[in-house]
């Protein structure tokens, strides 16, 4: 592994006999950086050796039985033992029955001995393995994600993420949303170390401003860097050549922006699908360069995926809370308003029937209408909820003019001032204008003016009319919800027009002393550039 870098989380106690400080010194020097090096003090060997220590190397001279207890105690631990040169096979066969991973040999003159070097190889070799492996991770992650509640998804996925970045020695594990629609990335869970330098934390991106996003993660494939490409030219040089030809060890991505301004070395990006569809992004940097072995990818797209498939699974659950919290207000629409008008036509017509007066007739009718623009509501609502057509660019203030057309408005009068273009489906926003258009002339008197008005972040609809209540503005939205006159889906409607936008609306007071409808199309915050 290439000796990039000045830190590694990774500690190695050496044990020395009490005669060997020149080596102990040799080893030391060998190792730091980047490595991180204790020796023995008044402590035992058995009494040294914790947690903390990931790797174990020991002087020859040692008693065999403190070493093989000590393997049998942490029978995880790497531990090297330095021995000499010998022909006594015997000898080192019963070394090996103590437990120790491996013997490193000293040379036979102190002047030449590579010992130091032999050493500083096995320990990058055991430090390698233990960053290339996170299957258990993965395994331990996926367990408590499983058997996690909605509430507690979030902390279980950070959890997750610290899990991983620090089992890599990683200076970050980051999850980014990807939006087709504005083409961003959004972080959404994050694990940022706080021990390396210049550590930017999650931020919003273009999903172009992101190294390899749109040669591999868009594809469905893994950013490497540095990369591991097997079809990268050659740099052999043919005879009589003439001019410049770029190193094939030069990888275009090691000096992205995005790497330049974290200090990252090493990063890895592994795309989030689901259903087929490019949901979000995984991503592992490092400010050490490594390699990313083939056998780490495929662990990290698995978690890549158990983080993508459990977001979903909440969103689907989500949804389908909504679902039924809108049937059961469907169901209380239905039995309530629609009872309503039919027991006014079974009244009339049991009056006709009785005075023969024609004149109860007018009521049936009145009732009729009624049902049919309840039904009409029920079934808008029912069958496009939030799903959206293709969008356009649309002209506001034709579409109001066209929708005002297409009101009852007796007497009421429009008013426009200031609307441009946006993007929208039109004719889900005409339905939205509509039922603004419809709400202020039905819940007012004759005479109504209504003006709608564009602002720097929106439009707004409002009248002179009588206002609504501070207390009643969170209600109004609800399916069913009226206080008097009208269906009380209308409102809803409106609610669930602006909401599949991905747009917020509130109510408040007017400047014509009505109420003011406020449809803010642009919620978000711009996004921050790489």
């Amino acid at each position: 592994m290439p000796a990039g870098g000045d830190h590694r989380s990774f500690h190695v106690l050496y044990a020395g006999t009490a005669d060997g400080e020149r080596m102990r010194k040799r080893i030391v020097d060998a190792l730091e950086p980047p490595y991180r090096v204790t020796t023995l003090g008044n402590q035992s060997l058995l009494e040294a050796v914790d947690v903390t220590v990931d790797c174990l190397v020991i002087a020859e001279g040692y008693d065999r039985s403190v070493i093989e207890e000590l393997t049998t105690q942490w029978p995880d631990l790497p531990v090297f033992l330095l021995v000499s040169l010998s022909e006594d096979h015997d000898r080192e066969w019963s070394v090996f029955r103590t437990g120790v991973d491996d013997l490193v040999y000293r040379g036979r003159r102190a002047t030449d001995d590579p010992l130091p070097t032999r050493v500083r190889n096995r320990i990058d070799d055991c430090y390698e393995e233990t960053i290339s492996d996170v299957g258990e991770t993965v395994l331990t992650t996926a367990r408590s994600l499983l058997v996690a509640a909605d509430d507690e998804l979030d902390v279980e996925i950070e959890w997750g993420l610290e899990q991983v970045g620090t089992r890599l020695d990683a200076d970050r594990c980051l999850v980014f949303g990807y939006d087709d629609e504005t083409d961003l990335l959004e972080p959404t869970h994050g694990w940022v170390t706080d021990s390396r330098s210049a550590v930017v934390g999650p931020e919003r991106l273009p999903a172009k401003s992101f190294p390899g996003f749109e040669d591999s993660l868009r594809g469905f494939d893994d950013c490497v860097v540095p990369s591991d490409d097997p079809w990268a030219p050659s740099t052999d040089v043919p005879d009589g050549f003439v001019g410049g030809l770029e190193d094939a060890e030069t990888d275009a991505n090691a000096t992205h922006p995005y790497l330049e301004r974290r200090d990252l070395e090493a990063l890895l990006a592994v795309p989030i699908v689901v259903d087929w569809e490019l949901t979000g992004v995984f991503v592992v940097g490092q400010s050490q360069r490594r390699t990313w072995p083939r056998h780490l990818r495929k662990q990290l797209r698995t978690f890549g995926k158990l983080v993508g498939y459990t977001l979903e699974r909440r969103r689907q659950r989500r949804a389908l809370v909504r679902r039924n919290e809108r049937l059961e207000r469907f169901a209380s629409v239905v039995s309530h308003d629609l009872r309503n008008p039919l027991n006014v036509i079974a009244g009339s017509a049991e009056l006709i029937a009785e005075t023969d007066d024609p004149t109860y007739a007018e009521n049936v009718l009145e009732a009729v209408d009624r049902m049919e623009t309840l039904i009409d509501d029920l079934l808008l609502l029912a069958r496009e909820g939030d799903v959206l057509g293709d969008l356009e660019r649309v002209d506001l203030e034709t579409l109001v003019e066209d929708a005002w057309k297409t009101v009852a408005t007796p007497d009421a009068t429009l008013e426009t001032e200031g609307l441009s273009t946006l993007e929208a489906d039109q004719n889900r926003l005409r339905q939205g204008l509509e039922n603004l258009v419809r709400n202020a002339v039905e819940h007012n008197e004759p005479g109504v003016t209504v003006r709608v008005e564009g602002f720097e972040t929106g439009f707004a609809v409002e009248d002179d009319g009588t206002g609504i209540a501070p207390e009643n503005r969170e209600r109004i939205f609800e399916e069913g919800y009226t206080d008097g006159g009208g269906t009380g889906l209308g409102l809803s409607i409106v609610d669930t027009v602006v909401a599949a936008h991905g747009w917020d609306i509130s109510v408040t007071d007017g400047d014509l002393g009505g109420a003011r409808f406020e449809i803010v199309t642009d919620p978000s915050p711009r996004a921050n550039g790489a």
